[in-house]
C-alpha cells in the first residue's frame, strides 16, 4: 500500500507543485491561472508514468537491492515520460524540452522508488495477497 500511495499520489502531486512553483518564479503571479492549468495537465500526464514505474518497481523489489532498483526505476520513468510525450504531442516539442521531460521523469520516479523503500531489512512480497 505504501508503494502504491507514493507512486500514484505523491508523484503527480510533486509534479503539480514543482511546475506551479517554476511557473510562478518564471512569470510571477500575473498568470497564475494558466500555470495551474499547465501544472494540472502535466500531473495528469504523470499518472501513466507513475503507474508503469510502480508496477516495474514492485517486480524489482524482490530481485535487486535499493541502489540498483532506483536506477532501473529512473530509466523506466524517463523512457515512459519521453514516450508518452512523443505519442501525445508528436513532433510539436523541440528535443531540448523532450530531454528535460525525460530527466524530470527519471528524477521523480527515482525519488518515489527511494521513498517507498522498506528500510527495515525484512523480505518483501511483490504484491499484497488477495486476502489482505
Amino acid at each position: 500500500m505504501k508503494r502504491a500511495f507514493v507512486f500514484l499520489v505523491v508523484a503527480p502531486v510533486t509534479v503539480f507543485f514543482t511546475v506551479l512553483l517554476m511557473w510562478v518564479v518564471a512569470t510571477g503571479a500575473r498568470s497564475l491561472d494558466f500555470g495551474c492549468v499547465m501544472a494540472g495537465i502535466l500531473s495528469i500526464l504523470a499518472l501513466p508514468m507513475s503507474a508503469i514505474s510502480w508496477t516495474a518497481d514492485e517486480f524489482l523489489v524482490r530481485t535487486f537491492p535499493v541502489s540498483l532498483r532506483i536506477g532501473l526505476t529512473a530509466i523506466i520513468g524517463a523512457t515512459v515520460a519521453a514516450t508518452e510525450v512523443l505519442v501525445v504531442f508528436s513532433s510539436l516539442l523541440p528535443p531540448s524540452i523532450m530531454t528535460a521531460l525525460a530527466i524530470s521523469g527519471a528524477i521523480v520516479m527515482a525519488a518515489c522508488s527511494l521513498l517507498s523503500n522498506d528500510h527495515s531489512g525484512r523480505r518483501q512480497e511483490c504484491f499484497e495477497p488477495a486476502s489482505a
